[in-house]
């Protein structure tokens, strides 16, 4: 998950036809009615998502299989491909009544800063992703094992990390990659280590196998899963890193987002700028050529936002219109995927439904942030602070009351 995502909070106090992705949807983004739900933070995991209200109280909704809703075992199940799993398919209030600053979701676990700065996580702990080592999962919020202050938080795949008061990088579950930043790759720890690097960070961003992290000149460093390495005969190849290692020919970032096989960074002149894989287009440079060096996004527009799901990516534009590009297996892209001719292949998935650059959000909402998760959904916060969803729905991660998903962005139910 991405910087942006966890630290909505802040930015919302300072800030059928054929489809053709060259053409932006013209008009100007209307605000919500009056009377918002109070919403000031969202993260999209894998098939869940979580929200914050402005008192800290933490709401999840959408597949309950590990626990990772944070509230007890349900009676209502949603059926996952040959059986059905616990799930909600409206906002519930995660059990124990902590009130957190920072949230955020994980594949199928998920993890708060509460109000005493302290790291809590819940859901799934198969490798050590929510910080105890004493538990297979958890279904309420338990505290990691670290006797520290921390000021950021980002939960990955199967890994987490944090960034501690000091702006010392702790890590902790799946370590195949190197994504804990220690020398022993390939050993995980379900107790939180130090990323072994002098560096000092302001805050950090977590995906599948790999983790990057921001100083506070805005320089980023990234470790882990590269996704896009070249190998002595110029094929591609996947590498692991465990040290931090710089960006290379990368501006000033203010953010950065990890995903599936891109990462993103979001300069400090809204500029967004993406590298690594692009099987499917989530760069959004109009190609699926990935880069070892970031490149621009393909758009003349600047953005306040930006998060990198599972194949896809979106943004959210300075004039709060909501854009993304990428795959579109599910709808995540807010247009229907029946209008989109071009089909991008994966090596380990049939060919999806894709756009290069790119495309507006269906809707006329004025977005504050934008979270595009480990998935095939999305959620936004709108500045009304009321959360929309759209995307796969089938574990009721859209928060409208079924467990069937839409590339229309709806509403949550308001808990």
């Amino acid at each position: 998950m991405s910087d942006s995502c966890v630290a909505l909070a802040t930015a919302l106090l300072v800030l059928g036809a054929c489809v053709d992705p060259a053409t932006p949807i013209s008009g100007t983004p209307t605000l919500d009615d009056a009377g918002g739900d109070g919403f000031v933070a969202v993260s999209v995991g894998q098939s869940h998502s979580c929200a914050l209200e402005s008192n800290g109280s933490a709401y999840c909704w959408g597949s309950n299989e590990f626990g990772q809703l944070g509230i007890a075992d349900l009676a209502t199940t949603c059926l996952r491909v040959d059986r059905h799993v616990p799930c909600a398919a409206t906002p519930r209030p995660v059990i124990g009544g902590l009130k957190f600053t920072r949230i955020s979701a994980g594949a199928n676990h998920t993890c708060g800063i509460a109000l005493d700065s302290r790291v809590y996580c819940w859901g799934d702990n198969l490798h050590g992703q929510i910080g105890d080592p004493a538990v297979r999962l958890a279904t309420t919020p338990t505290p990691i094992v670290a006797n520290a202050i921390f000021v950021d938080v980002a939960a990955g795949d199967e890994h987490t990390c944090a960034v501690r008061s000091d702006a010392v990088m702790m890590c902790w579950g799946a370590n195949d990659f190197g994504q804990l930043g220690i020398a022993a790759s390939g050993t995980g720890s379900a107790i939180p280590v130090v990323a072994q690097t002098s560096l000092r960070f302001a805050s950090v961003a977590a995906g599948a196998r790999r983790t990057c992290a921001r100083l506070s000149d805005g320089t980023g460093y990234c470790w882990g899963a590269q996704w896009l390495s070249r190998a002595d005969d110029g094929s591609e190849v996947i590498r692991s890193r465990s040290q931090p290692g710089r960006v290379i020919s990368a501006p000033a970032f203010q953010a950065l987002s990890v995903g599936g096989q891109t990462t993103c960074g979001l300069a400090v002149d809204g500029i967004a700028h993406c590298w690594e894989a692009n099987p499917t287009g989530a760069m959004g440079d109009a190609t699926t050529t990935g880069s070892l060096v970031p490149r621009e996004v393909s758009t003349g527009e600047r953005f306040v936002a930006v998060s990198v799901g599972a194949s896809h990516t979106c943004g959210v534009s300075d004039a709060g219109a909501a854009w993304c590009w990428g795959g579109n297996s599910g709808g995540q892209l807010g247009v229907p995927t029946s209008g989109i001719s071009l089909r991008c292949s994966t090596p380990a998935a049939p060919p999806v439904a894709c756009v290069l650059s790119p495309i507006r959000v269906s809707g006329w909402r004025r977005f504050a942030g934008i979270s595009a998760g480990l998935g095939d959904h999305v959620c936004g916060i709108t500045l009304a602070k009321n959360v929309y969803c759209w995307g796969a729905g089938s574990m009721g991660q859209l928060g409208a009351g079924a467990a069937r998903g839409g590339y229309s962005p709806t509403k949550i139910v308001a808990p």
